[in-house]
This record gives structure tokens, sequence and C-alpha cells, in this order.
């Protein structure tokens, strides 16, 4: 990889990832690391806002696909990659978990970002969606001890060496201990945001969701903005 670090950031369906890290994303972009995107899912199954349709699986998928490469692009990700696992049915299958075993031997990242699977309050019906949990869950067991053990074979086996990342921001967790400064990248978050067209009704509404989530965080930190993790660091 041309870059020192690498950060790959796992979530379940498009715009998942902009809404928990998108600004910290772009911070790290700007700061020279080399960021990619995962998504269990295309969100084939959700609903065009916007125009108030239900589309076709298919044409759902390919508008949601671009609206969150759009976003990426906003935010300097390097690639995002769809896993193709079924909108609103993910399962963290033995057969899934290969999938990213795969992806993390693949990408060798120092960074994963994931949603937490060890805080569930469920007192969210969007942050603890089943596919979320599902995905938490899946990400969490790739990482150790599958990815990282020669003796674990996914399958199929796609031949790449094991690889062992070093450590995990947890996005949507209970208790937070890590805070990043998003102050001057909040607004590209923002921006990654209204890339997903099909799902947002008011902007307006959600720039200013966004940025009070973000000075509560920042309140923490002595910033103006600020995203919120739990971090842990990976057996080696």
């Amino acid at each position: 990889m041309a870059s020192e670090v690498v950060v790959v950031v796992f979530g379940a369906h498009p715009d998942d990832l902009d809404w928990g890290s998108g600004g910290t994303v772009a911070r790290w972009a700007r700061e020279g690391k080399e960021v990619y995107y995962v998504l269990a899912t295309s969100g084939e199954n959700g609903e065009d806002h916007l125009n108030g349709r239900v589309l076709p699986a298919p044409e759902m998928a390919e508008l949601r696909q671009a609206e969150q490469r759009q976003a990426a692009a906003v935010l300097g990700v390097k690639d995002v990659i769809f896993l193709g696992q079924p909108d609103g049915k993910v399962q963290p299958s033995l057969a899934f978990r290969d999938q990213i075993v795969n992806v993390l031997r693949r990408l060798r990242p120092h960074i994963v970002v994931s949603l937490d699977p060890g805080h569930w309050a469920f007192d969210n019906f969007r942050l603890y969606h089943p596919d979320h949990r599902a995905m938490a869950l899946a990400v969490y067991d790739a990482i150790y001890p599958a990815a990282g053990t020669a003796t674990y074979r996914p399958q199929p086996d796609e031949g790449w060496p094991p690889h062992k990342v070093r450590e995990v921001y947890f996005t949507g967790s209970s208790h937070p201990d890590t805070y990043v400064d998003i102050t001057h990248t909040i607004d590209l978050k923002i921006q990654a945001l209204s890339c997903h067209r099909s799902q947002i009704t008011n902007p307006v509404a959600l720039a200013q969701h966004v940025r009070e989530v973000a000075a509560r965080y920042g309140e923490r930190i002595g910033c103006r903005y600020a995203e919120a993790f739990r971090r842990l660091d990976v057996p080696q």
C-alpha cells in the first residue's frame, strides 16, 4: 500500500459509515491515511424518500451505491466495496465472516472502524437495526482471531496471508472513551450525508442534527465538534 496507515470502515448500509465516522474519515484522509469503505449490503430494500417511490431492488441498489460512492469521494475515501449481503437479512454467519477475513487480509488495515457489538442499549431502533448488529458481530469475529491466524482458512480462500489489525474504533457505543476533533471536517461530513438524496427529506434538519450531536461530543474534549468511539487494541 502506498500509505503508511490503512483504515477500513465497515457498515451495513449506504450512509451508515458517513453518519458514524464521516468527520473522522475526512480528517484521516486529509492526514494521508488510506481509507476504504466496506458495506455489507447495497441498501436495495430501502425506499426513495426523495421521490416517494419503492424501486425494484436492483434499481435501488444501483442508486444507493452511486450515492455512497459520491459521499465517499467527498470525504477522500480511496474505494468503496459492497459485499452483496441481503439488505434486511444480514446474518453473522461463518460465510459472512470469511468474506470479511478476505477483505482484511487483502487491504491489510492498521485501523478498523465498525459498529460496537459490546454495548447494545436497544434504545434506538435505527442504531440497533438487526443488520447493524449482525455486521458488528461478524467484523469483530473476523478481526480476532480469524484474520490474523495462519491456520484459519476462509471459504473461499483467496490466498492472502494472515493479517493482524492493530486497533478498532467502534461507533454507536453506549460508553465511548475516545473522541476525534472534527471541527475542520464537519462540513464535509454534512456534505457527504447530503449525497444520500434518496434517504434525506430535510437537508437543513440533517445539518442541524449533525452539528448538535457533534457539539455535545466536542464539549467533552474542549473543541467545537467531535465524533465519539470506543477504542480497543487487538491482541498481537
